[in-house]
This record gives C-alpha cells, structure tokens and sequence, in this order.
C-alpha cells in the first residue's frame, strides 16, 4: 500500500530547512494539494517501523517513554549521498499511509510525526526515529550565574545554574548570592509567598516589607533577626548572617500574575520556559481536563548545584499524579491518567480482525500502599537543629524526609492473593488530603484482578497508546468481549499490522 515520507533537515548552506518528500511507489500531489504539484520520490525502502510505551510493561507509572524506530531509503546509486550534509537531529519526520491503491494526497493519514535522531549512510539510508519528547531532554534551567556581583552572583557563583521553585516547597535552602548584605535567591523569575523563614529550625518573625528589586532590597534598612523580600526578583533578605542553615517554606513563580500548582499548569510552565516546545504545541483541552481532574498542590525544587532534564522533572511530577504523557501523531503534547479502560472503546477488534493474541503476565495485586507527601528539601541531624529554641514537634518532623499517610489496605485482594504486594510509593503532593485521595485511587485500581494481552491486528493509522480497545474472541474468556488501555504499539509497516500491549 503507498506510503508518503515527509522531512524537513536543517541545510546550513540555505540557513532553514530544506522540505524533502519520499514514496514507496511514487506519488505526485495535485495543483490543489499542499505541497502541490509535488513529486514523492520513489525512494521508500522500509516505511516505518516504531514502537510507542506509555509505561514500562504491563507496570502502570507515571513515566514516559519515548517512542523510537526506523524509516529506510533506497540509495544503491549513491543519489542520496548527499543527505548526510544536512542536519537532521531533532528535525521533523513524518510517514503517511493509505490503504487506498490509487489515492489522493488527502486519502493519507499520519501514521507517525516525529523527529528524527540521525541519519546513517549507506546503499540503505537508515532514518532513526524519535517522538518529539526528546525535545524536552534538555536542562531544566533559568540560566547561570554571571559572576559579576550583585543579583548576578559573585565570582564563585559564575557558571553555576540559577535556582527554581514550582508550586509549594517546604524546608529549601535558598541560595546566597550576596553574603555582605545577606541576600539569598529562591528563584530569579520571582515567587509568590515566603511562608516561614527559619535559623537552625527557628522560625523568624515575620517579613518586615516587600521590596521592588534587589537594589531596593539592599537599600533598605534591615537588622537583627528581621527577613524581607523581593518577590518579584526572587530574593530574600536577612538582618543579619544567620547562626546555622536557612530555610524556607516558599511559594514558586507566577505565571501570568497567578500562582502555579496544579500538575498541568507546572508541565505547561516547565515545557513552555525551558524548551523549544510553545504553547502551541499543547494540546490545550487535555491541560485543561486534568486541571480539573487533579488540582491538588505539587511542588519541585531545583537549588541549581545539580540540574535535571525537563522530562525527568515533569516524570516525577507525573508519578505523583499517576499520569501519562506524551506527543501524538498530531505533534501537540498532551496528558492523561491511567484509570483503567474506558467504557465505550475507541477500537473494537473480534476474532476475524485480530491476527494474533497471546495473555501475558502482569504485576502482582497490591493489597496495600502508603504514599509520602510534604517532601522536605533538606533534612536535618540533631546538630543542625537549635536545642533550646526549636520545638519539639519541628525538630521530629525536620529529620525526615517525607510525611506519611496511613497504610490503606484492600480486604478482597489481601484474602484472594498470597503474594499481593505492600507498597509504597514518595509523591510531590504538599497536603495530606490529596496525598489519601490519590492512594486511595491507586489502591482501587491495583487491588483489582487484570488481563493482559499482546494483540497484533491491521495497521490502523489513529491507533495509539492510551487508547481503549474492546477485543471478542472465544478463548481466554473474551467471548462476551473485554476492554483493555493500549500500554504499548510496535508498527511494522512492511506486513501493515500492529502489536498491542493491552492491560485492563
């Protein structure tokens, strides 16, 4: 069946991309077509090969995984040497298909949009393949210090990353940047509150005043065990140098004059600032969904000594969550939530349909599970805490690292399976509440009995993780029809079928 390539390789000599267009069979498109009048030339070798994962498996987490795989141009006469002089990595990809033996350019549909992560020469040209989330492997940074004083750090900060707080984070230590005037830095695009300040586990007395700039900061006159802010710099300052380690509980950045906490608007914020990704790359209404499916405050905290990658930073917000994430064929990232499958299914598949079906195995039952939340940055020993002035319960809570909820425990797995699981699991959430509520979810969907299946059917461009499939066959009690998540899809455009891993 036709296949279309469309790519768009960075060529330096020409300073933008250079559109090229490939076909298996060769494909002209019509004046009215964009591009029109356009020769796809026959060069398709190996369409597309790719596999696509929500989770690791048939284990349900809050991890993405980037799909990879390959597309393969013909070049026995060496005409396409010359593609290796373009920059290809991170550039756009994208295989189309029909199943229609003489087609119009509008009878394709995208069965992949990508990148591509390089090119390798040779008789058979090897495009390897990325989803777009490699865009976001990149630093989860506001920038460096410049070392050249003031807000800009001194001369031992030069170089180092600037420090960063989302949503609410207890027990940080901001960074010094200005130790002649006691100025510390919570985050250079600014906060929005400062909810306690402590010495050696002894909380300060209230701010004194909130000033514009770092230079109004240092203007002011601020003693003894007095704190003010700059909020809008992102900065603290102290009346004098204080006896142990400083802490804060704090607030994060504001976007668009509103405080940010909520899972989606932090992804929102994180690929938007720190990635080449825009907001309109973002599938809105998706954000906007689970907004109001989880609203509940998270927090991240990166004080710049080490900085993570943005994917691994929403990864552990999406954990928290039990989220999934990722681009679709549609190049726009969107989110979602592993609650099982859906009740009316996107893809219904019966025997005459599936090709193949073989049960596999799945994680054990979990008959109980505790969550962590209220993350503390620093942890203290005894010998950081003041002995005499902190209290009793702040000394306890200082020293460890998560609070806990209670064990949750599911009566009707603990009396079916000898070998359910007790978990537990550190999540970003900021209040108990939200921290029950999301075990308590999870322990319902984990403690129940799950099939699971690999399906191979028909090459269905549309179909992808996420998705819920109804699947009808007489064997393995699927004769009344069963519905399961697609986890995973492997394409294979050569024999035009799909592999699913389904869960449900």
């Amino acid at each position: 069946m036709p296949y279309l390539m469309r790519a768009e390789p960075y060529d330096a000599s020409l300073g933008a991309v250079r559109p090229l267009y490939f076909s298996d069979i060769g494909f002209t498109s019509e004046p009215a077509d964009s591009p029109s009048n356009t020769y796809f030339v026959r060069r398709i070798e190996t369409p597309l090969q790719v596999r696509r994962s929500l989770f690791d498996g048939t284990a349900v987490g809050g991890y993405s995984e980037t799909s990879f795989g390959n597309a393969t141009l013909a070049n026995d006469d060496g005409a396409l040497d010359w593609l290796v002089d373009l920059d290809w990595d991170g550039r756009l990809v994208e295989i189309l298909y029909t199943p229609k033996e003489r087609p119009t350019l509008a009878d394709f549909s995208v069965l992949f949009s990508g990148a591509a992560e390089q090119l390798v020469l040779g008789d058979e040209i090897e495009i390897q393949l990325r989803d777009l989330l490699v865009l976001l492997d990149v630093p989860a940074s506001r920038g460096q210090f410049g070392g050249t004083g003031g807000i800009d750090g001194t001369a031992e900060l030069k170089g180092r990353d600037k420090p960063w707080l989302i949503g609410r984070r207890r027990q940080i230590e901001p960074v010094l940047i200005d130790a002649n005037n006691n100025v510390y830095m919570v985050d250079p695009l600014g906060y929005s509150a400062l909810l306690a300040a402590r010495d050696m586990g002894v909380s300060y007395p209230a701010s004194v005043g909130d000033y514009p700039s770092y230079d109004a900061l240092v203007a002011a006159s601020i003693t003894g065990t007095n704190v003010a802010t700059s909020k809008a710099a992102g900065l603290i300052r102290l009346g004098q140098k204080p006896a142990g380690r400083f802490t804060v509980d704090a607030e994060g950045v504001k976007v668009s004059g509103a405080w940010i906490y909520r899972f989606a608007d932090l992804v929102r914020h994180l690929v938007t600032s720190m990635t080449t990704v825009t907001g309109a790359s973002l599938l809105d209404a998706s954000f906007t969904a689970f907004n109001a499916l989880q609203p509940a405050v998270l927090g991240y905290w990166c004080d710049g000594s080490s900085v993570p990658k943005v994917r691994d930073v929403v990864d552990q917000l999406a954990d928290s969550v039990g989220a999934f994430w990722g681009f679709g064929e549609d190049r726009l990232l969107s989110l979602g939530r592993y609650d099982g499958p859906a009740g009316t299914a996107d893809y219904e598949f019966d025997a005459r349909d599936i090709i193949d079906l073989t049960p596999r195995s799945v994680a054990r039952r979990m008959k109980a599970l505790k969550l962590g939340y209220r993350p503390f940055g620093v942890t203290f020993t005894a010998s950081d805490l003041d002995q005499v002035n902190v209290t009793a319960a702040d000394a306890e809570a200082f020293q460890n690292e998560y609070r806990w909820t209670a064990v949750a425990t599911d009566a009707a797995a603990a009396a079916a399976s000898l070998l359910a699981t007790e978990d537990e699991a550190k999540t970003l959430f900021d209040a108990e509440a939200d921290a029950v509520a999301e075990r308590n979810r999870r322990l319902g969907l984990y403690a129940a009995k799950r099939k699971a299946f690999d399906a191979t059917v028909p090459l269905i461009p549309g179909l992808t993780v996420g998705n819920t499939v109804a699947l009808t066959d007489s064997r393995y009690g699927l004769a009344a029809g069963w519905h399961g998540l697609v986890l995973e899809s492997e394409r294979n455009a050569d024999d035009e079928t799909m592999k699913l891993t389904v869960l449900g």
